[in-house]
């Protein structure tokens, strides 16, 4: 399994926005400014604006500790904040710890202890010389019958797992599937996964294995 490019590295932490700000601070004097400066937001939310989705900071700038400067963007709901990157989680983690860190020098309440928990969402294009047929050969024999029908070929191209829907905190779908406008013979997939980018990709590397 080769990591071909991240397509999307979220990491979100849980916990009421509210209380950051117990003294009614006008974060559009206070944070959206300082924010801005530090991390050079192309979009940032603008007094009067329609919240519902979010308060949304796009198209930053962020040096990691490796020295690396990457593109991030944040979101601030009422129950959380979000970073995404497109390097991975643990660069969308360290953001918002170095991001929210700055928050009480700026005259407003954040401590880690708010944290309720945190959730991601992990999306890889990847390479792998995995055959997804061999999950189920019952799978290949219905892809032959669309086959003869539709006299298109039909292959097995992807496989989604869910968590179960009754659960209030659950992470993303689990898909592998090969990439759009690929033929059947490519190697290249795409993946996503409610885990670190690190763990993502370790398990792809261990379904690879399985799939041999």
């Amino acid at each position: 399994m080769k990591l071909v490019s991240v397509g999307l590295a979220r990491s979100i932490y849980f916990f009421d926005t509210n209380e950051l700000n117990p003294g009614g601070k006008d974060i559009f004097t206070e944070v959206v400014p300082a924010f801005t400066e530090e991390y050079n937001f192309n979009v940032v939310p603008q007094p009067g604006g329609d919240f519902k989705g979010g308060m949304k900071f796009a198209n930053g700038s962020f040096v990691n500790k490796r020295g690396e400067t990457l593109v991030v963007s944040a979101t601030i709901w009422s129950d959380g904040v979000g970073a995404d990157s497109f390097s991975s989680t643990a660069d969308s983690d360290e953001f918002l710890e170095e991001a929210l860190g700055m928050l009480p020098d700026l005259g407003f309440a954040y401590d880690t202890s708010m944290i309720r928990r945190k959730g991601y969402l992990s999306q890889l294009h990847v390479k792998s010389s995995v055959d997804l047929g061999v999950l189920n050969p019952k799978l290949t024999e219905i892809a032959s019958k669309l086959s003869l029908i539709s006299h298109i070929p039909f292959s097995v191209a992807a496989v989604e797992l869910w968590p179960d829907q009754t659960q209030s905190n659950k992470p993303a779908n689990f898909s592998l599937q090969r990439k759009i406008g690929e033929p059947p013979s490519s190697d290249r997939y795409w993946s996503q996964a409610g885990m670190p980018t690190d763990k993502h990709l370790q398990l792809l590397e261990e379904i690879e294995t399985l799939l041999r």
